[in-house]
């Protein structure tokens, strides 16, 4: 799947400028037992595959209650890379200076290895070496996911199923796929979808629903749910409507605190003004729950 990252150029320029005008920053007056100069570390090994990597941006003045920023990559989960996030990075460094951002990497999908729930497997790998870090890094266990894509539906399902101890605070998906019995997917007679989906998750639909359903964060959702924030486009020829609907519905449903938005004119992502209105509404979104 098509990730975000052509919106750079343009969302760069607009975030930038919107800066001027919109108040996102906390004071920088809060007292530090030690203050610490920003640092970044690249491809810590949180695995023994070249792919079990994460960079690690940690921010100035920063303690062991600095929240972090997930950064999930998509790319149909058979491609892309972290690099792919680079371009969101210095802007949460300029609205949210006081999150660290954690940019990671996962083994992907090839039609004989890797298949669901391995990716799943290795945000939680990455977790636990993230948490036995904490001290030397001078963070908390408290984490924001970002997800594009593919990226989006692990973000996603991760939050909803492994997170005992809420520890994610919110979660934001942008065209994250949320409910693969979707009867848009399942009954579609796209090829590509069903080849796809039979390689990522190892069978058929008709064969084994209820794994279709596992691997779906929309039969996840419980009352105790992090806060989640969706987006999606109504021209997305890869997504279809109903997914981001039906997440927003059995949000509703729970009880949990959610924001849906939906561009009518956009597709598997954007650019312009509506990137920037995505980034605002997340840092926004995120802002409020973390203070």
């Amino acid at each position: 799947m098509k990730t975000l990252q052509n919106m750079n150029n343009k969302f760069t320029y607009f975030v930038l400028l919107s800066i001027f005008f919109i108040s996102f920053s906390c004071s920088t007056d809060d007292p530090k037992v030690e203050h610490l100069e920003a640092v970044s570390y690249y491809d810590e090994a949180y695995g023994s595959d070249d792919l079990q990597k994460y960079n690690i941006h940690l921010p100035e003045g920063r303690d062991t209650k600095t929240p972090v920023i997930v950064l999930v990559h998509g790319g149909s989960w058979i491609g892309g890379d972290k690099n792919d996030m680079q371009f969101i990075i210095d802007e949460i460094k300029v609205i949210l200076p006081e999150f660290a951002i954690a940019n990671i990497n996962y083994r992907l999908l090839t039609f004989t290895e890797n298949k669901h729930p391995t990716q799943i497997n290795d945000i939680e790998s990455f977790i636990v070496d993230l948490e036995s870090k904490s001290d030397d890094f001078q963070i908390s266990d408290d984490y924001y996911f970002i997800g594009t894509s593919a990226g989006g539906h692990l973000s996603l399902l991760y939050t909803y199923t492994k997170n005992k101890n809420n520890d994610i605070k919110a979660v934001a998906s942008i065209v994250g796929p949320t409910n693969f019995t979707d009867d848009a997917y399942v009954n579609s007679g796209n090829s590509d979808f069903d080849l796809l989906s039979f390689t990522f998750l190892g069978d058929s639909y008709q064969n084994n629903p209820g794994l279709y359903e596992d691997a779906s964060p929309l039969f996840h959702v419980t009352s105790s749910s992090a806060p989640t924030i969706l987006f999606y486009g109504g021209k997305d020829e890869l997504i279809p409507v109903s997914q981001g609907i039906d997440l927003k519905d059995k949000l509703t449903e729970f009880g949990v605190r959610h924001e849906y938005i939906f561009y009518p004119e956009e597709g598997h992502g954007w650019e312009g003004e509506n990137a920037v209105d995505t980034f605002i509404r997340i840092t926004e979104f995120f802002r409020e729950i973390h203070d």
